[in-house]
């Protein structure tokens, strides 16, 4: 691996802690489980070898996953008192989501789709806020 390669690989594991830390700051669980998973993807590659077409496909899955996780991804809270998991969508997500079609709920993990499963007979419905202004939106699966 050339110098440049291994500095563009460096830099996309820093930006990768980065964007994980914005998305699920103060989520201590998520902040382990993703610090977990990054390193091992990255261990996994570390001496790789191989075509150039095959260590840029790797660098530009770092560029890829960086996005999704800054810009594709947005964290709801349960609130069991009104059966809506509340969303509060960033301006960076605005113009990547359609908040009038959006109904459904993807959980990151089996235990998050285990707690919206027991929290009523009724799925949660999705109660959506922008957080630069005052209109909210709201759609239910």
């Amino acid at each position: 691996m050339s110098s440049s390669t291994a500095l563009r690989a460096l830099s996309g594991y820093r930006r990768l802690f980065r964007a994980r830390k914005q998305l699920f700051a103060g989520d201590e669980r998520a902040l382990r489980e993703s610090r977990f998973a990054i390193r091992a993807e990255f261990d996994k590659n570390r001496h790789t070898t191989g075509p150039p077409e095959h260590i840029e496909g790797l660098l530009t899955m770092i560029d890829e996953a960086e996005d999704m996780l800054l810009h594709g991804i947005v964290r709801g809270e349960l609130n069991q008192d009104r059966n809506v998991v509340e969303v509060k969508i960033n301006p960076e997500h605005e113009s990547r989501m359609d908040t009038e079609t959006m109904t459904h709920i993807d959980p990151i993990t089996a235990e998050t789709g285990a707690k919206l499963d027991e929290s009523n007979d009724a799925k949660p419905r999705i109660e959506i806020t922008k957080t630069s202004g005052s209109d909210s939106s709201a759609a239910t699966p």
